[in-house]
Order: C-alpha cells, then structure tokens, then sequence
C-alpha cells in the first residue's frame, strides 16, 4: 500500500515539472517572436526612409545640327567631245592624252585643200558678178536717158532695173557662199575651246573624218561639279544653299566646305535617289571621276535644350527622366529630339538648369528621397551592372 502512494506521488511530481518547463519555453517564444516584430518593422522603416545614391546632370543648352550623309562621284563642269565640224583626211595630230591644252590651241588638221579651192571658186564667182553689175548699172541708166527723151518704153527699163536687182542678190549670195567657204578652212584646224587636259585622242594621222566624228576628249580640272545621291524620303528637306561638307579619296586630308548649288529636277528611277549638286573650285588636289564623301546639313536647332542621353529612362509609359528637387526625384515625361552621340534633346519637359538624375536614375520612382554623390563615390556604393530601362 505504502509503495503504491509512493508511486502516484513521484508521477504528479514529473507532471508537475513538465507543465512548468512548458509554461517557461512559451514564455521565452513570446519574447524572441515579440523581439523579431519589433525588429522587422524597424527595418522597413528604414527601407522606405532610406536615400537612394545618385549622380546628377544638369539640362544645357547648344547648337544641334543634324547632317545627312551620301556617297557621291566628282565631274568636270567642262569636259567637251571635240569633233569634225568638216570632212577630209587627217594630215596632223598635235596633242595627246595628258597633254595641257589653252583656248585656240592647235589639236590637229585635216587636208585643208578642197576648202582653199572652194574659197577661190567662190572669189571668182563674185568678181564675175561685180563686173556684171556695173555693165547692167551702165545699160539702166542708158535706158533712162532714153525713156525721157521717148526713145524707149518703160518695160525695157523695169526690165532692166529688174535684172540688176538681181544680180546684187546673186553678188551677196556669193558673198556669204565665200564667208562659208572660209570658215570651212578654218574649220579644218581643230583647236581647244577650253583651257585644260587632253582626256582621250580618237584620231591618228592619215584617218579620215566626216563632219561629226569624235577627235578628241577634253577636261578642266578648276571647276568641278559634285554629284551627291540622297533618298526620296529626304526632298521635303533639300534645297539649294544647304551647308555641305566634303572629302575625297584622292585627298583625305582636306576637307571642302560648300552649298548646294543645285537640285536635278527629276528623281532617278534606278535608285530612286535625289541627285544634289554641288558646284566649286577644286581644292588643288581633287580630280574628275573620283569619288567623295559629302554631308549636308538638313537642319540647325539653336539653342536647344539637351540632356545626357543615360538620365532618360523609358517606362511603360513613354520616356521620362528625374528631376532633383529638395532632396526628392520628380519624375517628368519628356519629349526627345535630335539624338547625337550620347547628348539628346528635349523639346519639351524641362527648362535649362534642371539637375536630372544620372547614375541610379534607373532605380528611381516618383517622390523617392535621393542622396547626390560624386560619380567616384556613386560607382562605388552601386552595384555593377547596366541600369534597366535605359532610353536607346
């Protein structure tokens, strides 16, 4: 009996301790559980109060241009085919390719013997008129004489007057046959019309040539025109007297500042191009046939407003960028323009002056405190990787 009560009392003993470990382990979860609240909410306090590190720029304002560029082909203004303006055997050939040639200069002759025949046929022909008409002067005036004293009709004076009309007409005629036939032998000597270079010779001696055929090839160097190919899409925005910049693969090093002179009228139909000319007086060292670079300015922006092109960020919405105020980012929709290098410009959104988040503007929402820091401080305090949603 007496082992028995020992036994039941031992047992509520164990029960007893067991409730009370239990009692203290709940107790101490509370704490810890109460502990780990308090610091969780201290924490995202300190989230959301927390400045994000930025660097800033500042809105400016400069002169854009925007250039359009095209790969074109240099000519001569002058570059004339010389031909036989007379037929007749070549019995001189006096310039040849690369040769410089003046204005008058001797090329070559043709047989100029049937044009000095034909000139004195002609001659002849007009002293045998002269004498003809000074006999028909002689024989009117006799007529008139006579009519006055009615010794002969009117008719035969009429007559008279009549042919020696004629024979002036005839005189006058061979006149002008005796001009041309001169002109032929001149004619037979052909010369340059131009000062430059011989480009090709077609002819040898001993060749015989009609009126028409093609002798010799002449170029100019000092005055060049500038072929420049440009699409359709761009003939709102071409016109005479645009800025134009030029370089050619004979002389990399110099470059050539002209305007259009020019536009062709019709657009060519194998490229569908608009051709730009431009005419000028060559540099020194540029030559007919060689290709150029050329850039022609379609538009100047003065004074716009331009920001770097890694503070606008592109949202959902469209483009926008960060504005410093007080400590805190704004966030504004922009407007972009003109796109050169890493510089944009905003044609609407800000005004000149505005500090714009950079580095971290990517990290940024509207009203989120910001911290601006050097960019040595800002690289490192940021982690190393490309800013989403940068505008391209």
């Amino acid at each position: 009996m007496r082992f028995i009560m020992l036994k039941k009392l031992t047992r509520i003993s164990l029960l007893c301790l067991m409730v009370s470990g239990g009692l203290f382990a709940a107790e101490e979860t509370n704490i810890n559980n109460s502990d780990t609240a308090d610091t969780g909410e201290n924490y995202l306090a300190g989230v959301k109060h927390r400045a994000v590190p930025v660097t800033v720029t500042t809105v400016s304002t400069r002169d854009l241009e925007l250039w359009q560029f095209s790969e074109g082909q240099i000519e001569a203004i002058s570059s004339p085919m010389i031909a036989a303006e007379v037929g007749g055997r070549i019995i001189a050939v006096s310039a040849d390719v690369g040769q410089d040639v003046v204005v008058g200069q001797v090329l070559a002759k043709i047989d100029p013997v049937d044009y000095e025949l034909a000139k004195k046929l002609v001659s002849t022909d007009i002293d045998r008129l002269k004498s003809l008409i000074v006999a028909q002067k002689l024989q009117v005036k006799r007529l008139k004489t006579l009519v006055t004293k009615k010794s002969a009709n009117q008719s035969s004076l009429d007559e008279a007057q009549a042919q020696l009309g004629a024979l002036k007409a005839q005189l006058l005629g061979a006149k002008v046959r005796l001009q041309q036939a001169e002109r032929n032998r001149i004619k037979s000597q052909i010369v340059s019309p131009i000062n430059g270079k011989v480009d090709q010779r077609k002819i040898s001696e001993g060749d015989y040539v009609k009126a028409g055929t093609p002798l010799f090839h002449l170029t100019t160097r000092n005055h060049l025109r500038v072929w420049l190919p440009f699409p359709e899409s761009l003939g709102s925005q071409l016109q005479t007297g645009l800025p134009v910049s030029l370089n050619s693969a004979v002389a990399p090093d110099r470059q050539v500042d002209s305007h259009i002179t020019s536009l062709r009228p019709e657009i060519t139909r194998s490229n569908r191009a608009i051709s730009v000319i431009i005419d000028l007086d060559n540099p020194g060292d540029w030559q007919p046939g060689a290709s150029v670079t050329g850039k022609v300015r379609i538009a100047l922006h003065e004074n716009a407003l331009v920001v770097n092109q890694a503070s606008i960020i592109r949202r959902p919405g469209g483009l926008v960028v960060y504005r410093i105020v007080d400590g805190k980012a704004q966030e504004v929709p922009v407007t972009t323009g003109i796109h050169q290098d890493d510089i944009v410009e905003i044609l609407s959104g800000l005004q000149p002056g505005d500090q714009l988040a950079l580095d971290g503007a990517a990290y940024l929402t509207d009203g989120v405190v910001v911290q601006v820091q050097s960019l040595e401080s800002q690289h490192a305090e940021m982690p190393d990787m490309a800013q989403p949603g940068n505008a391209q």
